[in-house]
């Protein structure tokens, strides 16, 4: 598989997603029933798995990259064929891919709803009825916007995260 690691510096792209071997595994990884994750992968990468997979796949730790433009993150178009496949997308933690900086709050994540939860104050419902913003504030509600509630849960990647 294409790693942004190794795919996105100064060398040209060498197989546009996946070798010929990267192609086997995954077919192998879907008779056996294996859970795909195409959280360090790049964007050639996560569509051609998407288009190739028998079954769903995860990002166990990639946020939205509409919010935060992180080569790490997943884009609109991926996040609309992580909706046609089944797939899900567990939203990540660490700062730099979720606001972009050096740091974040649970807001960034998960919204005031999901900070209030996660304070020890009930969550929805019942809540009082908040105003809904016309562009998503934090990752989880931008991923369900574009991809549906059934693409979106919490990731991990805690290493780091202050």
């Amino acid at each position: 598989a294409d790693n942004w690691l190794v795919d996105t510096g100064d060398d040209p792209l060498v197989h546009h997603g996946l070798s010929p071997f990267g192609k086997t595994v995954l077919e192998e990884m879907n008779r056996l029933g294996m859970i795909v994750d195409l959280a360090h992968v790049s964007v050639d990468t996560m569509k051609l798995v998407l288009s190739l997979s028998k079954a769903p796949v995860i990002f166990s730790h990639s946020s939205a990259y509409g919010l935060c433009p992180h080569r790490r993150n997943v884009p609109d178009e991926v996040l609309r064929m992580v909706a046609s496949t089944g797939s899900l997308v567990m939203v990540n933690f660490y700062n730099a891919y979720v606001t972009c900086g050096d740091t974040a709050t649970l807001i960034n994540v998960a919204g005031e709803v999901g900070a209030r939860a996660g304070n020890g104050v009930a969550a929805c419902p019942p809540c009082p009825a908040h105003p809904v913003p016309s562009v998503p504030t934090d990752h989880m509600d931008y991923v369900k916007k574009v991809a549906g509630a059934q693409s979106v849960g919490f990731g991990g990647d805690y290493d780091g995260v202050s």
